[in-house]
């Protein structure tokens, strides 16, 4: 198991188009879809404004592949790079492993 930690800085005035994105059109794909689980959707309240922690939990690295194919394959995949690319200014993944 690991966990998939994915800091959004999301451009001024896109807050509510971004955690529209998330909810209504990734979570359908990545979690009911790929089988990936939104650990949480956090937005940021103290350090840089405008920032969203997403924390998913993944089988392995592969898991990722084979989600981030099935994303990619999706038919809404177009329209919904357009409406992130309108919202998100940077994304950072990082991979993390739990150890206890």
């Amino acid at each position: 198991m690991i966990h998939l930690h994915s800091t959004i800085w999301v451009r001024p005035g896109k807050m509510p188009a971004m955690l529209d994105i998330i909810r209504d059109h990734l979570v359908p794909i990545l979690q009911d879809g790929a089988g990936w689980k939104l650990i949480g959707c956090f937005e940021q309240r103290i350090g840089r404004i405008n920032t969203l922690i997403d924390l998913w939990q993944l089988k392995d690295y592969n898991h990722f592949t084979q989600a981030f194919a099935a994303y990619r394959a999706d038919p809404n995949y177009p329209a919904i790079r357009i409406l992130l690319d309108e919202c998100v200014e940077q994304e950072t993944l990082t991979f993390m492993e739990k150890h206890f």
